[in-house]
């Protein structure tokens, strides 16, 4: 069964430098994220920590979660300080909103991607998630998945603007 491929999209605007930005993505540092409450509500486990195993096209980086899943990244582009692209795979049996499985579920993660582009004092930080959702499970899906991909996708930014802006303020002080 063929799903339906979606894509959403935010960004947001970081006072940092691409390479700095670009630290905070490949090396993210996802435990220093407050994991909204709400998101334990809705049944969607926190992530704990992602490892980059090889940078660069065909390397590999894994997430790891709270529920003692991960996801599988093969890097797809690998553009230093512009474009960092991704596939997921997810473990069998990582659950989100407690029944959808995400490796075999009516909604299924395929790809994501972060865009950095200059901006006024420092740089404009998009990511992009592709999904699909299958079957009549995945058309009653459609809204409610798109409204917490979207939660979960800032939520996301903000934690790497956060720590981006963190460290830049740090590397501006070290060198005064």
């Amino acid at each position: 069964m063929r799903g339906i491929e979606h894509t959403i999209e935010h960004s947001t605007q970081i006072n940092a430098s691409a390479e700095t930005v670009w630290q905070h993505i490949t090396e993210v540092d996802i435990a220093s994220f407050r994991h909204p409450a709400y998101f334990s509500l809705l049944g969607i486990p926190k992530p704990l920590r992602a490892h980059l195993d090889e940078p660069g096209v065909g390397g590999a980086r894994i997430a790891y979660f709270s529920n003692k899943r991960h996801f599988s990244q093969e890097i797809t582009e690998w553009q230093p300080f512009e474009r960092y692209a991704f596939t997921f795979q997810a473990d069998p049996g990582f659950r989100v909103a407690y029944v959808l499985d995400l490796a075999d579920g009516p909604f299924q993660m395929k790809a994501g991607a972060y865009r950095i582009t200059p901006a006024h004092n420092g740089v404009q930080l998009s990511l992009s998630s592709r999904y699909e959702l299958y079957g009549i499970a995945g058309v009653c899906l459609r809204i409610p998945v798109r409204l917490v991909l979207s939660l979960f996708q800032r939520y996301l930014l903000r934690g790497i603007k956060a720590n981006a802006e963190r460290s830049a303020g740090h590397d501006e002080t070290s060198h005064a």
